[in-house]
């Protein structure tokens, strides 16, 4: 016991290295308890004591403590403990169970957005794993995030103003949505110049999918519209559907339906495909 102290056994029980004892929360919070009654057994035997239950062969599992009765930690806890106790995910990383949500928000994973040519345009998700406010010569100040998502880590920068705005929402390893541009350069790694920042509650609403449903005018007829309205209500939900219109002249005409909103499943743009072949359908980004 003198050479395993409280917090080694904490980071031992977060790192799931005592899974075979019983669940992490209840070990955790029984960490305590164990190292004194191994301190006590420890006493007992260095002062001889043991030999009035029966001598050093005693089976001393019949007096252990038994753990606390406590709620089991759920996988974001879980993952959390993990980091805090290794300084990285080992089990499961928070984004896993987020994978599909994550995907129909951000427009590129952080291995696809190092990629990009500079100057293009981004929306990622990911994890704070880092971050450090800077002050400029002018006496501003900006901030570096370092994000993480299942693909690996890209090192962004906010300078002043977006600094400001977004700081309250990057919090370390909180879930975030960051919209950017790409910056490449022979000086440096390839990093996003950040434009704004959300939390993910928020994002998550705001970036919601939308099926997007472009026309050309010279095709649009009351028999089509009606086929397009029969498809959407058989696939009902809660996601926009925004219709853009082609005029012969090339100018575009975007709208939002009033009366529909659908579920996003293949089903849809299959249906729309198969019925209306003149309408070229997508699902879209968020706002897009």
């Amino acid at each position: 016991a003198g050479s395993l102290n409280r917090k080694v056994l904490e980071s031992l029980v977060a790192a799931g290295a005592c899974d075979a004892l019983g669940s992490r929360a209840a070990v955790f919070a029984g960490a305590g308890l164990a190292l004194e009654h191994a301190s006590s057994v420890h006493r007992e035997r260095a002062m001889g004591q043991s030999s009035l239950f029966g001598g050093e062969g005693v089976d001393l599992a019949a007096s252990t403590p038994p753990l606390p009765m406590v709620p089991d930690w759920t996988p974001r806890e879980r993952a959390a403990r993990e980091k805090e106790g290794l300084g990285f995910y080992l089990s499961e990383h928070p984004l896993m169970d987020l994978r599909e949500q994550v995907a129909a928000i951000a427009t590129h994973t952080l291995a696809e957005a190092l990629e990009l040519e500079d100057g293009a345009e981004v929306r990622l998700v990911g994890l704070v794993a880092e971050k450090r406010q800077i002050a400029t010569k002018s006496g501003k100040l900006m901030g570096k995030v370092t994000l993480e998502d299942l693909s690996g880590r890209l090192e962004c920068t906010l300078f002043s103003e977006p600094w400001e705005r977004s700081r309250a929402v990057l919090e370390d390893d909180a879930i975030v949505v960051l919209n950017g541009k790409v910056e490449r350069s022979t000086e440096r790694p390839t990093q996003v110049l950040v434009q704004d920042a959300r939390g993910w509650d928020h994002a998550r609403l705001l970036y919601r999918p939308s099926l997007q449903l472009e026309m050309r005018a010279e095709d649009l007829s009351e028999e089509r519209l009606k086929t397009i309205d029969e498809v959407l209500s058989g696939f009902p939900g809660d996601l926009d559907v925004c219709v853009t219109i082609v005029m012969p002249d090339h100018s575009r005409l975007a709208m939002r339906s009033r009366r529909c909103k659908v579920a996003q499943v293949e089903g849809v743009e299959a249906g729309l495909r198969e019925r209306v072949p003149s309408c070229r359908v997508r699902w879209g980004k968020g706002m897009s």
